[in-house]
């Protein structure tokens, strides 16, 4: 077998076993161009990924492919060459540095920037965003500012009545807690959820609110994991909140996990995403994963939000869409020498 042969084998089975987002989720956001740049696999293996049934838009000579395709294929492929791949293992080197570096202090800006996507905005326009809660982990808010005058704080979600655009600015701290779940029943939960052989995908918000249809494909990507979990707790007898929020210094910087509170009355985040999403890091700390299972991370950022909520919003001509935004984390400083 050529080595070119043996590259193509390893992506046709990476397209395989990829779960492509559904028609009625699809977007055609990239060309075949950027495409092939994005997964660096080649012009020939391309073209026979697109004859073995790698989905797309559009008509013949003009096809587009949808981002998450592409993301899931280039993670599933293990080439090391793709764009995602580089870029995740880069994003979660913070994985492969011990619990200390988990729990210490660390300060981060901020910054996000929305407007209406319309050429232009219509009649009475509106924005939203969640707001961020770091005090709910030991974290602090250090300071704040908010773009333009009129942007209201209306039940945890930062509103502003008229045209925008609309921004928000902040500096703030966040710390950590290693613990672990007390409760058998608990436990024995997520033993079960780990157990089932679910795997991790990126795919559109909206379609991850529909959890069923996603564990039904054998796919748990955050927020489908987050409230399956949330709904076996609650059926256990346990009070659980499925939790939006924000996993500081990976590229989807919006992500979910599942708040329950165990039987010694403490409310512990249960995260077994992060614990997948390690697996893409270069020589992450092996206790990693257990440690996302109980105990707050320095990483993690809530807000007030449940995890099938919008994050952002927007409306104007009577019409709902979601605004352009734009979103930028920067970590500042740590009281963890050397810390990434």
């Amino acid at each position: 077998m050529t080595a070119t042969t043996a590259t193509a084998q390893r992506w046709l089975a990476a397209l395989e076993g990829l779960y492509q987002v559904p028609d009625d989720f699809r977007v055609g956001y990239f060309d075949r161009a950027g495409a092939v740049d994005l997964l660096r696999c080649g012009e020939d293996v391309f073209d026979e990924l697109v004859a073995a049934g790698l989905r797309h838009t559009g008509e013949p000579g003009a096809e587009r492919y949808d981002r998450y395709d592409l993301f899931n294929l280039a993670l599933a492929s293990g080439s090391k060459a793709s764009v995602p791949e580089k870029a995740i293992g880069y994003a979660l080197r913070w994985m492969n540095q011990g619990p200390a570096s988990w729990t210490s202090g660390l300060e981060w800006t901020f910054s996000v920037s929305m407007e209406c996507p319309h050429e232009e905005c219509g009649a009475d326009p509106s924005f939203s965003h969640a707001r961020m809660l770091p005090d709910l982990v030991g974290g602090e808010l250090l300071s704040w500012s908010v773009e333009p005058d009129g942007v209201r704080d209306v039940d945890g979600r930062l509103t502003l009545d008229g045209p925008g655009p609309m921004s928000f600015s902040a500096q703030l701290a966040t710390r950590g807690r290693v613990s672990e779940l007390k409760s058998p029943a608990l436990r024995r939960i997520v033993d079960d959820f780990l157990a089932a052989g679910y795997r991790w995908v990126r795919v559109p918000e909206r379609l991850q609110w529909d959890h069923k249809r996603m564990m039904s494909a054998g796919v748990a990507p955050c927020i489908s994991a987050s409230l399956f979990l949330a709904d076996e707790f609650e059926k256990a007898g346990y009070k659980a909140f499925a939790r939006r929020g924000w996993l500081l210094g990976i590229l989807d910087l919006a992500h979910s996990w599942v708040e329950v509170e165990d039987d010694d009355g403490v409310v512990k985040p249960v995260d077994p995403i992060a614990g997948w999403l390690s697996e893409y890091a270069d020589r992450p700390d092996p206790e990693f994963a257990k440690a996302a299972i109980g105990s707050w991370l320095n990483r993690q950022l809530p807000a007030a939000l449940a995890a099938d909520g919008l994050m952002a919003t927007h409306r104007c001509g009577h019409r709902d869409s979601e605004p352009k935004r734009a979103t930028i984390i920067r970590r500042t400083s740590s009281t963890q020498k050397g810390a990434v």
